[in-house]
This record gives C-alpha cells, sequence and structure tokens, in this order.
C-alpha cells in the first residue's frame, strides 16, 4: 500500500519596529481599491468581506505572447477604520503545495488584531485550486482488485493512470513550468496589480521556501516574514523523514512513560507496537470503512505495517493528536480496530494536486538527493524503510523534471526582518532547521514553542505570528499559554 505524499504530504526593511510602514486613505473601500480586478464574493465559512478576481499570467515568462494561465486571487480586506497598511500579508501555503484559499475562513476569523491593520491577501499558486490545477484521476486502493492483496494490481494501475495523467496535462499545461521560482514570481505579479508597495509574507512548510524565494528574487518587495515550519532550500530534508519520525515515536513514548497515568496505563507500550507491527506485516486486518465521498457506501480495506505507519506519522505531526497513540496502539493490540476503521478517509480527494507536487518535487528535490541521501533514507526503522522515497522516484520517472536557476540551492541571504516559529515537536521541520536558516538572516529571531508539532497552529502560535506581522519585528508578549506550563494529558481508558 502506498503512503500518501502528506509526507514529502514560507529591501531591507526601511526602519525596524515601524507597525505599519505607511496606511491608504482610509477613505477609500475595498470597492474602489479592487475596482476592475475584485469582486465581492460569497465563500463558504466566510460571512461576507472576501473580495475575489483572476489574475492572467505568462505561464513562461521567457516566451512573448506565450500561454496565459489565471491565478485566482481572494482577499481579506483590513476591517479597521484607519485604512490598511500599505503593506498587505500574502499567506503562502505548504503541502507543495495546498491552495492558499483553502485558509479562507481560517484568517477570516483566527487572526482579528492583523486584519486590524491588514489586508490578507491569498493566491491559489500556479497548478492548484483554480489556478490551472495539474489535477490527476489517480485510483485508489479500495477501487482496484487484489490491490490489497498483491499490490502489484494496484501499482500497475497506479502508474498507467499516472502516464495518462502526465499525457493530458500537456494539452494545457507545460508541467515543467509549475515550480517554486516561477510562483514567487506569479506572487509579485499579484502585488503589482493589486498596487501594494510591499508585502508581508506568511509562509507555512513548503511556504517557507515560497516565502524566501520571493526574498531572494524580489528583495525590495518584503517588508517583513513569518516561517512556520521552516523547510530547508540548502539541503533536502527527505532522507530523514522516517528516521525522525522514528525518533519522535520513541520520544513520545518516553513522554508516556514519564507520565504516572500513562505508564500505569499503557506500561508495555513499545513491547506492544512491536508486537503489532510484526502481526500486521505478516496479515493485514481487514477494514469495513465508510467512503468519505458517500458515507452510505462501505468498502473493505486492507490494514498492513505500511497502513500503520502512514496513521502513526500522519499523528505525530500534532502533539495533541500523538497523545492519544497510546490508546490506538492498545486497541489494535487488543483486536479492536473500530476507532482506527473511522479514522480511514477512503474517497477523499486530496488537496495537494498530485502533478503540481511532483512538479516541484522532481525538480527541486530529486535531482539533489545523493548515494549517501538514499542510503540513509532506506535505513530500516519501526515505521518501515525506504519504500515512500522508491515510489516517489518511480514517479519522477513518468513526470519528468526541469533544472533549477543558477544558485536555486544556495541560502537565502536577506536583511528583511524574518521570524521562525517552529515547534520543540516537530519532527518534519525540526528547530535545527530554522536555526540553519536563521543562520544567514542578521534580522531573523528564531522561537521554539514547546509542546507543538508540525501541524499544531493554535491562538498561542497564532499570536505570536500576528505580534510580529504587526510590529514588524520579534517581542515577547505574555499571551498566556497554560499549555506550555504543564505537559500535555495523554489519553486514558475510558
Amino acid at each position: 500500500m502506498r503512503l500518501t505524499t502528506a509526507l514529502a504530504s514560507l529591501v531591507a526593511f526601511g526602519i525596524a519596529g515601524c507597525s505599519d510602514a505607511g496606511l491608504r486613505s482610509a477613505t477609500s473601500g475595498p470597492a474602489d481599491r479592487f475596482e476592475g480586478k475584485l469582486e465581492a464574493c460569497a465563500w463558504p465559512g466566510v460571512e461576507g468581506g472576501a473580495w475575489c478576481g483572476t489574475l492572467d499570467v505568462p505561464e513562461d515568462r521567457a516566451v512573448e505572447g506565450g500561454r496565459a494561465i489565471g491565478l485566482r486571487v481572494a482577499v481579506l480586506p483590513a476591517t479597521g477604520d484607519s485604512g490598511p497598511a500599505a503593506d498587505a500579508v500574502a499567506f503562502l501555503a505548504g503541502g507543495g503545495v495546498v491552495p492558499a484559499t483553502r485558509y479562507l475562513p481560517f484568517f477570516a476569523h483566527a487572526v482579528p488584531r492583523l486584519r486590524d491593520s491588514r489586508d490578507i491577501v491569498l493566491v491559489d499558486q500556479r497548478g492548484t485550486g483554480a489556478s490551472n490545477a495539474l489535477e490527476c484521476d489517480l485510483p485508489q486502493l479500495h477501487e482496484i482488485e487484489d490491490g490489497g492483496v498483491s499490490g502489484s494490481a494496484y501499482e500497475d494501475a497506479y502508474l498507467g493512470a499516472l502516464r495518462a495523467c502526465r499525457d493530458t496535462i500537456e494539452a494545457r499545461a507545460d508541467p515543467r513550468l509549475y515550480n517554486t521560482w516561477n510562483a514567487a514570481d506569479d506572487l509579485d505579479a499579484v502585488r503589482e496589480w493589486l498596487g501594494y508597495e510591499r508585502l508581508s509574507l506568511w509562509g507555512a512548510s513548503y511556504g517557507t521556501k515560497v516565502a524566501r524565494v520571493y526574498m531572494r528574487r524580489h528583495p525590495d518587495r518584503v517588508r517583513a516574514a513569518v516561517l512556520h515550519g521552516v523547510v530547508p532550500i540548502e539541503r533536502s530534508m527527505w532522507p530523514d523523514l522516517f528516521l525522525a519520525a522514528d525518533s519522535a515515536l520513541t520520544e513520545l513514548m518516553s513522554l508516556c512513560a514519564a507520565d504516572a497515568e500513562c505508564a500505569a496505563a499503557y506500561p508495555d507500550l513499545e513491547a506492544r507496537f512491536l508486537d503489532l507491527v510484526e502481526r500486521l506485516e505478516s496479515s493485514p486486518v481487514p477494514l469495513h470503512v465508510s467512503l468519505a465521498d458517500s458515507p452510505a457506501d462501505t468498502v473493505t480495506v486492507p490494514f498492513d505495517r505500511r497502513s500503520l505507519a502512514g496513521l502513526v506519522v500522519g499523528m505525530l505531526r500534532s502533539s495533541r493528536a500523538a497523545r492519544t497513540l497510546p490508546a490506538l496502539v492498545y486497541e489494535a493490540s487488543d483486536g479492536d480496530f473500530g476507532r482506527i476503521a473511522s479514522m480511514q478517509g477512503p474517497g477523499a480527494p486530496s488537496p495537494i494536486p498530485r502533478g503540481v507536487y511532483l512538479s516541484i518535487a522532481c525538480t527541486e528535490e530529486v535531482p539533489r538527493l545523493t548515494a549517501a541521501d538514499l542510503d540513509r533514507a532506506h535505513r530500516p526503522t519501526r515505521l518501515g524503510g525506504g519504500e515512500w522515497l522508491d515510489e516517489e522516484l518511480r514517479d519522477c520517472e513518468i513526470w519528468g523534471s526541469e533544472s533549477v536557476p543558477d544558485g536555486f540551492w544556495s541560502p537565502v541571504e536577506a536583511d528583511t526582518p524574518v521570524f521562525l516559529v517552529t515547534g520543540s515537536e516537530d519532527y518534519i521541520t525540526p528547530p535545527a532547521y530554522a536555526e540553519w536558516v536563521a543562520g544567514h538572516l542578521p534580522n531573523g529571531s528564531v522561537r521554539v514553542v514547546p509542546q507543538r508539532g508540525h501541524d499544531d497552529l493554535d491562538p498561542c502560535v497564532a499570536g505570536l505570528i500576528e505580534n510580529f506581522l504587526i510590529q514588524g519585528r520579534d517581542t515577547e508578549p505574555d499571551l498566556g499559554c497554560p499549555e506550555d506550563r504543564e505537559p500535555l494529558p495523554f489519553e486514558l481508558p475510558g
């Protein structure tokens, strides 16, 4: 069974500390500012206030008069009475890459202080969402007869569908051009189109990479930047993913052993987990689950060792979700897979178009992997070895790649104020990555937030980010986060 790609599935600042870099006219409302470009739009989960439009940009800026692609743009205008600051906040999504407009409801409700003074701009990166998405209709395991037994039927169907997708996409897009540097130039085209002098950037995970590429290509257009979950450019994180996940699992077991209640409830957690791995390796458990897109319909899917690995590495992305893992391991060890079955979601489409993911990964990650990288990625762990990477390499043989610009993999150096925030339990982009990146940013500030994983964005973390983007510098507000002072509780039986 394949693992999802959630594994693999952001000018110098003139006056330090300036809070708004100038204000636009308070009398100019969104209708005036966006006339002929954006229109008020209804959006699920957003009660009024969203403005949407499409900007056509060249697919290949080196070809005059070539094909144009439309970029979906959505803006949440500043809500304060003083008018918006001259710099808007542009959010750069992670995942490599999720459509940014997917987060419109979050920004509409979760960052009121930031919204008071700044427009929030979200652009579906080329190849995602409504920006000429490079979608592929790829089969899922439950759709292929015998796919869960030998796997060969499923692999044959998957690879055939991927080849067909590549051929179909070429009729409307050149997949080689859907990459990070072109996305950065697209963002600057949006900035200019909407009339912002500069942008403040908020990048998450893969978006931290886009943010730094934008800073390098358009340095005088960045007021400040937040990098949340810092993905390195100068080295690949791929070889360490499963090794780091296995270490995170060890740390979680140690935290459980050090917690009196958890240790009493799950005294032999590691032994139970290893036994479960062995049993699922030899005898996958058939799970009867509802289809995500048709809950009334059920299918049977095999839950094997790789399914368990996918569940574990996914739950370890969040510190709070990870605290439920001991209970799940004990339930499965005792033969109760009911809750695990309820967590399966066959039929649910990925928010990340496989085509654009491969266009980015096959060009920007795979070509720089060394023999030592591959050896490290294939070291055996309790969660498997390098099977997932072998599958990515095989997909890239079908998808193809492009050469990167000179210096693309070099560290980004900039005087821009940058706030690098990461969780102490983030195994995907650990604090060491933030420290490496900050070493080339003289105005960079690293904050490691306790008891947070890669996917944890709670009011405390959001408050830190808000404060930096408003002030244009790092401060130490007392945001009141009791979870920082007390250990997160583990789920206990009953």
